[in-house]
């Protein structure tokens, strides 16, 4: 299932978030999407799964376009990992946060289908001995497993994750990345991951977009995209480029002013 973002352009109120963006999300890839903050990252992001409508341009889910798609249609497709999620005041189990998942394909009420569907997400995320653990009392790494968790669950063809390394410590950053990569290949899935850390993305992205002021500033494999030229323009910081295991490493040395 791929995505193809044409020309499209989004404002909150008349502040010009998205400027005629066009980018392609293939099967089997996973695509960085990188740049400073408020460039737009998570606006596209909801742009993709129709939680926000841009004003402009088209994006098509396959060969259907997504604006003539209803919510359950997309949800069907499309998994979206948020930054975080806010805690309430009722304990959630980790089984019930990935049932959720099976909400697009439950007409009434959940069946012995729906309950296999998400013991099969919690093992392939590593994460069924947690099944019975409040959500909320896990640590981030653990809630990320389980958000994806419930994006497979969702049979989701295409995941979606904005920042999710982010108040990851080291080893959770890249089992997350580790885990999304071997994912993407092993079920033949599309994947879009906003992301700070310029190291994981040249590491465990297929190609990048670049983003600058709501435009995309450039885009490519990290080599292409990742030079000292490019992130001293889009980032206004100073960096010297070295190469481990073929991927560009990110030294920052100080801002540009």
């Amino acid at each position: 299932m791929n995505i193809t973002v044409q020309g499209i352009t989004f404002s909150y109120r008349s502040t010009p978030t998205l400027k005629a963006i066009s980018t392609q999300l293939n099967q089997s890839e996973v695509l960085g999407m990188v740049g400073p903050n408020g460039s737009g990252k998570t606006t596209l992001l909801k742009c993709i799964n129709k939680i926000l409508e841009p004003k402009q341009g088209k994006i098509l889910l396959g060969e259907q376009a997504l604006n003539k798609m209803s919510r359950l249609q997309v949800a069907k497709q499309i998994g979206y990992v948020p930054q975080s999620t806010a805690g309430n005041n009722e304990a959630t189990t980790v089984f019930e946060m990935v049932l959720m998942g099976r909400r697009p394909h439950v007409t009434w009420q959940s069946s012995e289908k729906d309950e296999e569907k998400v013991w099969q997400a919690l093992k392939t995320l590593s994460v069924e001995h947690l099944a019975m653990r409040n959500f909320y009392e896990l640590s981030g790494g653990e809630q990320q497993r389980v958000l994806v968790a419930r994006s497979l669950a969702q049979e989701a063809k295409v995941l979606l994750l904005d920042e999710p390394t982010s108040n990851l410590d080291i080893r959770h950053q890249l089992e997350v990345m580790s885990l999304t990569r071997k994912l993407v290949l092993k079920e033949k899935l599309a994947a879009a991951v906003a992301i700070h850390d310029l190291n994981l993305a040249a590491r465990y992205c297929d190609k990048i977009v670049m983003m600058k002021e709501g435009k995309i500033f450039a885009a490519g494999d990290s080599a292409q995209v990742l030079t000292a030229e490019n992130i001293g323009l889009a980032y206004r910081v100073e960096v010297e480029i070295s190469y481990c295991r073929n991927s560009p490493y990110i030294i920052p040395i100080a801002p540009i002013y």
